[in-house]
């Protein structure tokens, strides 16, 4: 029935959404001093869980933009055509090229600048908790790796909504041929609207579940009444709190990640009233045209 089709693709929109924060969970920030084999660990972690939900994240972008997609790269507003996308209708790797060249660079970016951040605040602020200057740092490696894994959202977008489907080096090509390099960061500013909450909710829950994990399974009250741990934490354990985490975040940003997906593509074809430079009204006209389902 259209309900339980209207449920089903909810579910995949939620399900979808949740994978970006889950792989974050999954490739938790590095030990101070482990250094480059963390980084190559969490990118090797993270791109096979990326490569098999690949399809889920295809269809995600489509449905997040109902509207439609520019037909074809355009030089003006007159030029401009919208086409209307079958979500569901394959194919569904279609840019997973760009989104895998998308790993390794980012978790460099991200983790190199996250331990130097990390050690600055703690040498700044030797008072604060250790959450507080972890999410912070993790924050400032965000932005940081937002300066690379921006151009390769941008392109894969354009390769999942169908704008452009032939070679990775031609689409480069199209792309800087309309719309110059700036072309590559059109929906930067919405990405960052997304990627800072996300980190933020994701370590936040992470901790909160984690604590309250060890609270109740892995700790017991002594004789005196003091709570002491029974035994570690198990990696698979570790791993599936990281995933709920990772969904929570994923839910909650969600709508976060619709502007983002909006902004990329919106900005194609002449459509200067919506650029990357004023995703923050986005949310509310996104709300105000298509309501609650629309984030």
């Amino acid at each position: 029935t259209e309900r339980s089709c209207c449920g089903a693709l909810a579910l995949l929109v939620f399900t979808a959404a949740c994978l970006p924060s889950v792989g974050a969970a999954a490739a938790a920030p590095p030990e101070p001093r482990r250094g480059l084999p963390s980084m190559i660990k969490a990118s090797l972690t993270q791109a096979p869980v990326m490569a098999l939900t690949y399809p889920i994240d295809t269809i995600k972008t489509r449905l997040q933009i109902p509207f439609g997609a520019p037909s074809a790269y355009q030089r003006s507003a007159a030029a401009f055509k919208v086409r209307r996308i079958n979500a569901l209708k394959g194919p569904y790797w279609p840019g997973v090229v760009a989104s895998c060249a998308n790993q390794f660079p980012t978790f460099a970016i991200v983790y190199s600048t996250f331990e130097v951040a990390r050690n600055a605040l703690e040498d700044a602020f030797p008072r604060q908790s250790k959450h507080a200057v972890d999410t912070l740092a993790v924050l400032i490696g965000s932005v940081a790796g937002s300066l690379w894994s921006t151009p390769c959202e941008v392109i894969k977008c354009t390769f999942q909504s169908g704008m452009y489907t032939r070679s990775l080096r031609g689409a480069v090509r199209a792309i800087y041929a309309e719309t110059g390099a700036l072309g590559f960061y059109q929906g930067f500013s919405a990405q960052l609207m997304r990627d800072l909450p996300l980190y933020g909710v994701l370590l936040g829950s992470y901790e909160t579940v984690r604590d309250s994990y060890i609270r109740c399974f892995l700790s017991a009250k002594d004789k005196k009444g003091v709570l002491r741990p029974t035994r570690g934490m198990a990696p698979w354990e570790d791993a599936a709190l990281g995933f709920i985490a990772g969904a929570i975040a994923g839910g909650v940003t969600n709508p976060f990640d619709v502007v983002r997906t909006q902004a990329t593509m919106r900005m194609w074809g002449g459509r200067p009233w919506w650029s990357a430079s004023n995703s923050a009204s986005m949310m509310p006209r996104i709300f105000a045209e298509q309501g609650v389902r629309g984030l």
